[in-house]
């Protein structure tokens, strides 16, 4: 395609579909003269460069209350371009008739898409179009720069797929004994960091009952201990009547033994890559905002899990516990950052949320954030309860 001419609307994704189809040599976004965030502009510039090689760009500005302006101005553009497509999707009704009404008597194709469906609706001129159209595959990291923002990093290490078994087994022992696991967790995070040797970072070597602190190896603790060296997490564990010694496998295994709720985070991440449903399955995603100044009282800057069902961005936030109104909230801001209309939010928690419907719970409902609780996990319902959630039909 040649150019691409794209009604810019507030949905950073809707305006980023067609051009990732069709990857036109130029796109011109007409937007309103009025519009509050001149930075989006840019984002989605950033974002377009960044993903389709060599695309040019250009910004034409017009008055969406008259609809004598906008003809004008996309008349202009159609004599500038003769080998053009619109774009209407998401555009205010003025826009949308202006555009219309200046395709139509140059004998210019305009189309819009219908997202929910994944098909483009030809309004004129673009059967051929229409017939060869499909969704786009989506990344994150395309998403986050449409908003100014892009992937600094990943707080938890992604695994190998050779790692994913052993994970989920030791997820499951983890589950079911979240008291051990914490007494465990306290008691490696605080022995690491007391005998830290720069050069054995591998090697932990701590008394049973550490020193100035509460960290203590209780029985059931180390029974996990057992379980972590016999699916290969750690190896040489020694345990005396006074001391514990092992050598963990690598950094990243020590980073989950170091890190209380990176086993949920763990096997939510493995679960939806195994499934093969969904695509750009990311864990722990760091942000950085260095494009664009957000408050610090509302900025985002970690996403537990997050993926895409289709071209629909999904957030997933893990609690080993009950989650609170405060985590509710936050786990709300991605869609406002990020997926705005077409994106969902799941909490996943080991707490048995469900059953009691509490006051936090309903108000997850009321917020449209899909649960998935002890329950579904314990029940090995998780992916089922996605599809539900995200309402996937069998095929």
């Amino acid at each position: 395609m040649e150019c691409l001419v794209k009604i810019y609307n507030n949905e950073q994704l809707s305006n980023l579909i067609s051009v990732l189809s069709f990857k036109p040599k130029k796109v011109i976004f007409i937007y309103d003269d009025n519009i509050n965030d001149v930075n989006a502009l840019s984002s989605i510039e950033y974002a377009c460069v960044e993903k389709v090689e060599g695309i040019n760009l250009e910004f034409v500005n017009v008055n969406s209350q008259s609809l004598d302006d906008v003809s004008k101005k996309c008349k202009k553009i159609i004599h500038r371009n003769r080998s053009c497509y619109f774009d209407i999707t998401g555009s205010e009704e003025l826009v949308a008739i202006g555009a219309y009404l200046a395709c139509a008597k140059n004998f210019v194709p305009i189309f819009k898409m219908d997202i929910k469906r994944r098909k483009l609706i030809n309004i004129y001129g673009c059967n051929f179009l229409s017939e060869k159209f499909s969704m786009p595959k989506m990344s994150i990291n395309t998403l986050l720069m449409s908003h100014g923002a892009n992937i600094e990093g990943y707080f938890h290490p992604t695994p190998n797929e050779n790692l994913f078994e052993p994970i989920l087994e030791f997820s499951d022992i983890v589950f079911n004994n979240i008291t051990s696991w914490k007494e465990l967790c306290v008691y490696i995070q605080t022995g690491a960091k007391a005998q830290f040797v720069e050069a054995k970072p591998l090697d932990f070597n701590s008394p049973l009952n550490i020193p100035n602190t509460k960290a203590h190896l209780t029985y059931n603790a180390q029974k996990l201990l057992h379980s972590a060296q016999k699916l290969g997490f750690i190896y040489n564990l020694k345990i005396d009547s006074e001391n514990c010694r092992f050598k963990f496998k690598d950094l990243p295994i020590k980073k989950y033994l170091t890190d209380f709720g990176s086993w949920l985070e763990l096997y939510v991440f493995i679960k939806l890559k195994q499934s093969n449903i969904f695509d750009d399955v990311r864990l722990s995603v760091k942000l950085n905002w260095d494009r664009v100044k957000k408050s610090t009282s509302e900025v985002v800057n970690e996403i537990d899990v997050t993926f895409f069902n289709g071209i629909h961005p999904v957030f997933v936030s893990c609690k080993l516990s009950d989650p609170s109104t405060e985590a509710l909230q936050e786990l709300s801001m991605y869609p406002n950052y990020f997926g705005g209309c077409y994106s969902k939010c799941i909490m996943v928690t080991l707490g048995n949320f469900k059953a009691e419907r509490n006051s936090v719970y309903n108000r997850a409902i009321q917020m449209g954030i899909g649960v998935i609780d002890a329950s579904d996990i314990k029940k090995d319902r998780f992916i089922e309860t996605i599809k539900r959630i995200l309402k996937i039909k069998e095929k």
